[in-house]
Order: C-alpha cells, then structure tokens, then sequence
C-alpha cells in the first residue's frame, strides 16, 4: 500500500500533505533554531524564529508555498499562503466568491485565518486534524500569513481505494467506518448553524487515513475557504456530492457504483442524502439553476459522466429504491 508523509496530529490538530521523501539533515542555523525553540517552548509567550535559520526543502508553490523544514528533532510543514500568483488574481476571486459562489475570502491572511478557524472548531468537536502551532512566529514572514504544521505518515484515500491489493470488502469496510464519522460531522455542523464544520474542498484528495482495520481514524485538511451560507443542510448535501463526485474521477466507474450503493445503505441520515440531490436539482442558486439548464442541454454523449446533476440524479434513483425495498 502506498503512502503519503505529512504533518502528524498532536493534541488533535493539521496539515497539507507533502509529495516526496524530505531530508532529515538541517543546517547548524536550523539546529540552533531547533535549540532554541525547545528552550523557548518552556517559556510563556510565542516562540520566535526565522525562515532564514533553517534548511528548507521546497515542496510546492501555486495558492501556497509549502516548506519542510526541521523541527525539534523531527521535521515540520511551513505553509506559507502567499504563493507564487499574481496577486491581482486573489482580489479577483474574493470579488467572484463574494458575489457569485458565496464563499470567504481568497487573500492569503484571510485564508489563513479561517484556516485557524476550521482547526479549532474541527479539534474541539473531536474530529481528526493535524497538529499545528499557532504561536509560533517566522520573523522573516508575513505576519498573518503562514501557519506551521506538524509531519507524519499515511495513506489518502486516492491512493487507497484504487489500490487493487487490498481486497474490496477492506475497502468498503473502510468506507463504511468513514461514513459513521462523516454524518456525525454533518450533524453538528448542522445542529450548531456552523459552516466551519463544513469541508468545502472535501474530496478524496483531502482524507488520510492512518492505521489499520477497527484502528483506523480519518484525518482532514486544506481549509482555507468556508460557505457563507447559513443553510447548513444544503452545504452538506454540496459536500456529499463532491466526495462522491472525486470517487467517480478517481476511482472509476465500478468502485464509484459499490461506493455509492455503500453510502445510500450505511450513511446513517438518509435525509442528509436527499439534500444532496436538493442540492444539484433544487438548488435556488442562479449559476446552479442555469449550469443544470446547460447540462441537461447537452446530448448525453457530451455530459460529463460524474457532473453534480449526474451524481445526484443516480444518487436519488438508489434511495428512491431502497426505499421502496425497505418502506420503514
């Protein structure tokens, strides 16, 4: 089974996923860090530190920069959100997500912060995050601008599921221990009116899952952006349609059928299901509304296979059968 390293949970909180094996030696600067840090850990206050004092091993750069870097005898994820665009495109997609999708804002510190926002309110109603250090301060950073992660090891769900070594019933038993988190996840956040609860760039590019069978536990991350929406049970029902959606995309047509029929039989609220569909057929949203014009538009040949209106269409016509198999 494959696996991907990032940042470990400490104390139940962070992390963005690195791409390839980091280096273990830091610079002396960096140990000198590293010893600081530690004493300064003890201490009250923030720890102060620099960029400039560590060996850095760049990982990416687009919306975010990413660094490994050493930290405290182990190694560490630096996010940094001011990346490599042009700065004018934040301002544009804060101006489209205001008016148009409904979501946050995209300029860097604002992401950031709802980052730390969606880590906390993630950490305190006890689903699994990766640890993180608020306190800690890069000198040579923007202020309000990055936030740094701890490191560790896993397996993605993308990797997972189209692993054909491990048998399909582990699979789907995975699967199944997953759906009883996530509904309880989308419980609250709709009991509590908080969209914070709500992962908006959930797919399966997004879950790590560490350890094995009974012991298996599900970590989040990337939660930079949130809805602003307070119709919660629309924003699940968008959030179940773009999970299923990436298994489609990833997985392909047979593991997206047996996930599928998976979900409509062990998500625990079926009702949570319906509001996927709601979501992509009754949604009052006019670029929803005219997209499922265009889609329904086009000849079947020319639709994408896993679009929201296909998905959810599908996912209507299982319930609407397993309700009919089982009236109660």
């Amino acid at each position: 089974m494959s696996t991907t390293e990032l940042p470990e949970p400490t104390s139940g909180k962070p992390t963005q996923a690195p791409t390839s094996t980091p280096s273990d030696t830091p610079t002396e600067a960096g140990e000198a860090a590293n010893a600081t840090g530690a004493a300064k850990a003890a201490t009250s206050g923030p720890l102060r530190v620099r960029l400039a004092d560590f060996e850095k091993r760049h990982m990416a750069g687009a919306g975010n920069w990413l660094y490994e870097i050493p930290w405290q005898g182990g190694k560490a994820v630096l996010k940094v959100y001011f990346g490599s665009r042009n700065p004018l495109l934040h301002v544009r997609k804060t101006i489209s997500n205001a008016i148009f999708s409904g979501r946050s804002s995209h300029m860097p510190r604002a992401r950031c912060q709802i980052e730390k926002e969606c880590l906390e309110t993630w950490s305190k109603h006890g689903f699994e995050i990766f640890g993180y250090h608020p306190d800690v301060i890069f000198e040579d950073l923007p202020e309000g601008g990055y936030l740094l992660f701890d490191f560790t090891t896993g397996t993605h769900f993308r990797e997972y599921y189209k692993d054909t070594s491990i048998p399909i019933d582990e699979r789907m038993a995975t699967w199944r221990r997953f759906l009883k988190i996530w509904h309880r996840r989308h419980a609250l956040a709709v009991q509590h009116n908080e969209p914070r609860l709500i992962h908006e760039n959930g797919d399966v590019k997004h879950v790590l899952i560490q350890g094995e069978g009974e012991d298996q536990h599900f970590v989040s991350f990337d939660f930079e952006i949130i809805f602003r929406s307070r119709d919660l049970r629309d924003q699940v029902g968008r959030e179940i349609l773009a999970y299923l959606r990436s298994c489609g995309k990833f997985f392909g047509e047979e593991i997206y059928q047996v996930m599928l029929a998976e979900t409509v039989k062990h998500y625990p609220d079926p009702s949570m299901l319906v509001a996927a569909w709601e979501h992509g057929w009754r949604n009052r949203n006019p670029l929803i509304r005219f997209a499922r014009v265009l889609d329904r538009a086009l000849r079947p040949g020319k639709r994408k296979r896993f679009s929201k209106y296909s998905v959810a269409a599908e996912l209507k016509q299982k319930l609407d059968a397993a309700s009919l198999t089982n009236p109660s």
